[in-house]
């Protein structure tokens, strides 16, 4: 969040990337809600950055299919989530996964945005925002800034606490495999006794301790502290107790954040206009890049004003 410190900040809670696989409403409803309230609860404050929910601003939808139809298919077969599903699924794969790189590209894009905080994993992403982008500023004038990604150096993949072969998502299907920053303490603790760990009993990281190294860049990035300092101070101790003090250092720094989130969940009545007036000011920043889109893509100009509808 120290970014917002800087930067103008735009903070989108991305209910339409949601319905790319199949979903409840209620559900969606109550998810939205709650991503919105862990924004806030982590720190996301509303008078230095923008907190809005991506549907309440139409651009995004418009922009992603005009940047949908300059994108490649070779171009988001390549995507990793689609190679995922596709590989598991087949032809039934939605066709929402296929193209939802375009609306993340549209999200980007809108804001003339220079960086984008990203894990590894999400790199690709804004590759491709770049590449979009660049095609379209070539082909039909310059329209778009095109975004550099931020990856931090470390943490920048953090593996499931289950598997430290696959990647923590906060999507996955196993409970056991991630941590949700609102967790409740007990649950926190919980899930971290029953991470998995490697052979042996040495508290240190390297390719054959997958799961140990996983867990000390956990322990690293909540204590601030180098993995090395960690090795050293736990050097001789086993894994029980190291996955005590982990307990207790993320435990303790999560609370403050599960206690903020449970008083605005409490309180869900702020959110509307919050979110609306994050609505409005994204919508004004979009629209002035929706409008330049538009006349260089050739669409007549319309006479009925547009803007969010919460």
């Amino acid at each position: 969040m120290a970014l917002q410190e800087s930067y103008d900040t735009f903070y989108c809670v991305v209910d339409l990337h949601a319905v790319t696989t199949p979903w409840d409403p209620a559900e969606l409803r109550r998810n939205t809600m709650v991503k919105a309230a862990e924004l806030l609860a982590c720190g996301v404050d509303p008078e230095r950055a923008v907190l809005f929910v991506q549907s309440h601003v139409p651009a995004h939808t418009e922009l992603a299919w005009l940047l949908t139809c300059l994108a490649r298919m070779g171009e988001l077969r390549r995507m990793t989530q689609y190679k995922d599903k596709s590989s598991k699924e087949g032809e039934s794969v939605g066709a929402g996964i296929f193209v939802y790189p375009a609306l993340m590209a549209a999200d980007i894009l809108l804001y003339d945005t220079d960086l984008v905080p990203v894990g590894d994993d999400q790199r690709q992403h804004v590759e491709l925002t770049r590449d979009i982008a660049g095609r379209f500023n070539s082909l039909l004038g310059e329209t778009f800034v095109l975004p550099e990604p931020i990856v931090p150096e470390a943490g920048a993949r953090i593996m499931a606490l289950d598997d430290p072969g696959q990647k923590m998502s906060k999507s996955d299907d196993r409970p056991m495999a991630s941590l949700d920053l609102v967790d409740p303490p007990d649950e926190i603790s919980r899930k971290l006794r029953a991470a998995v760990t490697d052979s042996g009993r040495e508290v240190r990281a390297g390719v054959d301790k997958p799961a140990l190294s996983n867990l000390l860049t956990i322990f690293s990035l909540f204590e601030k502290v180098p993995v090395s300092e960690l090795e050293d101070r736990f050097a001789g101790s086993g894994y029980g107790d190291f996955k005590s003090a982990l307990i207790e250092v993320v435990t303790e720094r999560l609370r403050p954040i599960h206690e903020r989130y449970t008083e605005l969940m409490d309180d869900q009545s702020q959110f509307d206009d919050l979110l609306a007036r994050g609505a409005e000011r994204a919508a004004a920043e979009a629209e002035r890049t929706i409008s330049r889109v538009r006349g260089r893509v050739g669409l007549l100009e319309s006479r009925v004003s547009s803007g969010a509808h919460p």
